[in-house]
């Protein structure tokens, strides 16, 4: 939910308040309940010791003919991954939005709310806080028109990738894909 107070600035200062309501759990290897079903199927787990996030599930690739490590314990369609307990079920929450709301009075506070979905590229790199505020941000304070809502959106959207990727270009960076969308109720 993002609380407005019109901006008095064309630069990034987000001039409302965020708050996250919802957000689902991390699914990453070196976790005690992804890692459990992954060892009782037989995978193999590589934990980095100084850097967990950055665990991997380990397989046999009868394509490669070698091992490789999958960096993620979900994935939709990595056959060779699901022998070892890589499994494709997400986490889905249903919200009632007359009930969200209601609850947050959503229309007497002049809040907004939008939905952020996003691949771990962008959200082990960034805090989910930064990257709501940076779309709220895009969605409700930087329009100078409403001709050029899409063109701003892009560029935010653009500006959150590149501060989600690594300084350095030698340095390792994950996909980074995200869909946010303003709800309306």
């Amino acid at each position: 939910i993002h609380n407005m107070t019109r901006p008095t600035s064309e630069q990034l200062n987000l001039q409302g308040s965020i708050s996250i309501h919802h957000q689902n759990k991390l699914h990453k290897a070196n976790f005690p309940e992804e890692r459990s079903r992954i060892e009782n199927l037989g995978g193999r787990i590589h934990i980095p010791p100084k850097h967990p996030m950055g665990s991997r599930v380990i397989a046999r690739s009868t394509t490669h003919h070698e091992d490789v490590g999958l960096a993620m314990s979900r994935s939709i369609g990595d056959r060779e991954w699901t022998a070892v307990g890589v499994i494709p079920d997400p986490d889905v929450q249903v919200v009632n939005l007359e009930e969200f709301w209601n609850t947050n009075n959503i229309r007497t506070k002049d809040s907004k709310v939008f939905v952020v979905l996003g691949s771990d590229g962008l959200f082990d790199t960034r805090r989910v806080e930064f990257v709501a505020k940076h779309l709220a941000y895009g969605f409700f304070e930087s329009f100078k028109s409403d001709g050029e809502t899409a063109e701003q959106m892009l560029t935010v959207g653009k500006k959150l990738v590149n501060m989600a990727s690594p300084i350095k270009p030698e340095f390792y960076r994950d996909d980074i894909s995200f869909v946010a969308k303003v709800v309306e109720f």
